[in-house]
Parts: structure tokens; sequence; C-alpha cells
């Protein structure tokens, strides 16, 4: 009698295994299915939530609080990936056009006349190298019928790469509000 107990457990278990199996398998599809029909609509809200920090710079540039403008400004780049949704790409990138010139604006108005930001030009050119990678994968995608990979080692080292530049760029316009000197 005890064979056939153990043998009732060995099957339970494996009829267990085989049953998570099937049920990771069939989440999978649906999920992916899903993601598929929706997930630019999540990217879509992604981006207008990060759009409201621009926002929120432009009511603090309007009051004059430039600091807290350069600030505000500074957490409102939009770095996600966009798997989902080519037209947002172009959203993206005006995105970013615009918020390079409200920097470059606010940095005028800290500035003295001296104004130079080299790492303006590294993130710009950092961006449009992050909008031209996500471009490709578009284009690589409608030539075959596979997804756009979920991780990206090039996107990964833009960002990284981006996030510096941003940085430096966002300690380049408050070091030039600083070093404002007056004499008489």
């Amino acid at each position: 009698m005890p064979d056939v107990s153990a043998l009732t457990l060995l099957l339970s278990l494996c009829f267990l295994a085989v049953s998570i199996g099937l049920i990771y398998l069939v989440g999978k599809i649906f999920l992916g299915g899903f993601r598929a029909s929706f997930g630019g609509l999540f990217e879509r809200a992604a981006f207008r939530r990060q759009s409201l920090r621009c926002q929120r710079g432009d009511e603090l540039l309007e009051r004059g609080d430039l600091t807290g403008a350069v600030r505000a400004f500074g957490g409102a780049f939009f770095l996600r990936p966009i798997r989902q949704d080519a037209s947002l790409l172009t959203e993206v990138g005006k995105y970013h056009t615009g918020l390079l010139n409200r920097l470059l604006t606010v940095a005028d108005e800290l500035d003295t006349g001296r104004l130079s930001l080299p790492a303006l030009a590294d993130t710009d050119r950092l961006l449009t190298e992050r909008l031209e990678i996500q471009l490709n994968a578009f284009r690589e995608r409608a030539g075959a019928s596979r997804p756009i990979a979920d991780r990206d080692p090039r996107l990964e080292e833009n960002e990284r790469q981006l996030r510096i530049a941003i940085d430096h760029l966002l300690s380049e316009i408050n070091s030039s509000g600083e070093e404002r000197v007056v004499y008489h």
C-alpha cells in the first residue's frame, strides 16, 4: 500500500508541474497580446505624466523661480524605451527639443552674457541617438514578425550616458547663476 501512495504523490507532483507550466505559457501569451493591443496606450500615459513636470517647470519659470524651473525641467526628460507606439517617437523628439530650449532660456536668464554650454550639445546628440536606436528597432521589427526586445543594451548605455549629460547640463546652468558677481 505505501507504494501506491508514493506513486500517487509522484504523479500528482508531475501533474502540478505540467499545470504550472501551462498556466505560465497561457499567461505569457495573454499578456503578450494585451501589451501588443494596449502597450502604446500605457506608453502615452507615461509620456503625459512626464510632460506634467515640464508644465510645472513652465509655471516656476513664469513666477521667476529659475532654480526650481531648472530642477523641474531636469526631471522632465522622458527616457523610457518606446516599444509599442512608433508615432510617439516624433512627439518625444519634439518634446525634448522644447525642453532643451527651455533650459537654454533659463541658462540665458542666469548668465551674464558668456553662455557656453557644451553639455547642451552632448545632451542633444544623445537624445537624437536614442531616437535613432528606437526608430531602427521599429524598422527591424517591421521586416520581421518578432517583437521589439524588452532590453536593448544600446538603449541602456544611451540612458546611462544621457543621465550623466543631463546632470552635467543642469550643474552648468546652476553654476552659471551662482557665479553672477556684481562689482561697483
